[in-house]
C-alpha cells in the first residue's frame, strides 16, 4: 500500500470517527432550544406569492 492510499484511508477513518462521535453526542443530548412541533404540516391559506400582484398592471 502506497503513501497516498494510506493517507486517504486514514482521512476516511477519521471522518467516520468524527461523525460517529457527533451522532452519539447528539443522540445523548437531544434537541437544544425550542423544538418546532413537527407533527403537523404548516397551514397555507394562500399558496400564492404572498400578496404580489402578478396581473401585469403597473398602476399608472
Amino acid at each position: 500500500m502506497n503513501g497516498t492510499a494510506a493517507k486517504v484511508g486514514g482521512y476516511l477513518v477519521g471522518l467516520v470517527v468524527v461523525f460517529a462521535a457527533a451522532l452519539g453526542i447528539g443522540s445523548s443530548v437531544g434537541p437544544v432550544g425550542p423544538a418546532a412541533d413537527q407533527t403537523e404540516s404548516p397551514a397555507q391559506d394562500d399558496p400564492g406569492h404572498d400578496g404580489m400582484d402578478m396581473s401585469g398592471d403597473t398602476g399608472s
